[in-house]
């Protein structure tokens, strides 16, 4: 058979595309897995497309009620507290808990947030009685603090709920800090803030 024959010129014609195919795929699986590994590593940045969402955004967009016309913050000693830990950080409502009681307020359970983790900074809620003191304490932290209208609870109960969330990085003043915090002062209602009666439940939190 001679070097001309066309089944042979057509073997190695497919032979040669054969090994740039398999050439090319294995150059492309390199390049995948170097570049996976420098992603893996931090050598390489990863892709951001930019509408990632925000958890402290999250957070703050659940509606807050407004604090009742011309609430004023309440002397913080005499509200009375229910802790709750949002997060895998055992002990942490027992942290808390123990800084608001020197604080002077009135500790009366400190345990687990009872729906798991509460990914935000810090929630507190309190029935529509409770919202002044609610605002009122909220003051005591420092970094992402909302406020939720409990709708499961006794409207006439005034006390209130702080959970921890996951976002939480030791923000709360310490006692003497929490003790130079004012009565009296005009509670400034949250922009876009919700009617603390509405159609429907705000919010509920235990």
């Amino acid at each position: 058979m001679s070097a001309s024959d066309p089944r042979s010129e057509y073997r190695r014609h497919l032979q040669h595309r054969q090994k740039v195919v398999i050439g090319s795929v294995l150059v492309a699986l390199a390049i995948v897995l170097v570049t996976s590994i420098g992603v893996y590593t931090g050598l390489l940045p990863s892709y951001n497309p930019g509408f990632s969402a925000d958890p402290k955004a999250a957070a703050t967009a659940v509606a807050q009620p407004c604090p009742p016309a011309g609430a004023t913050t309440v002397d913080l000693t005499t509200i009375q507290v229910r802790v709750y830990n949002g997060t895998q950080n055992a002990g942490l409502a027992s942290i808390v808990g123990d800084s608001l009681e020197r604080s002077g307020m009135t500790i009366l359970e400190r345990s687990d947030w009872p729906d798991g983790d509460y990914n935000g900074d810090v929630a507190i809620s309190a029935s529509k009685a409770g919202l002044a003191n609610a605002y009122s304490l909220a003051r005591a932290f420092k970094g992402v603090v909302i406020v939720l209208l409990d709708t499961n609870r006794d409207p006439t109960d005034a006390s209130v709920s702080v959970i921890i969330g996951t976002d939480y990085n030791s923000g709360l003043m310490s006692p003497d800090a929490i003790g130079e915090l004012t009565a009296g002062e005009k509670i400034q209602a949250p922009s876009a803030c919700a009617s603390a009666v509405p159609d429907r439940p705000l919010a509920t939190a235990r």
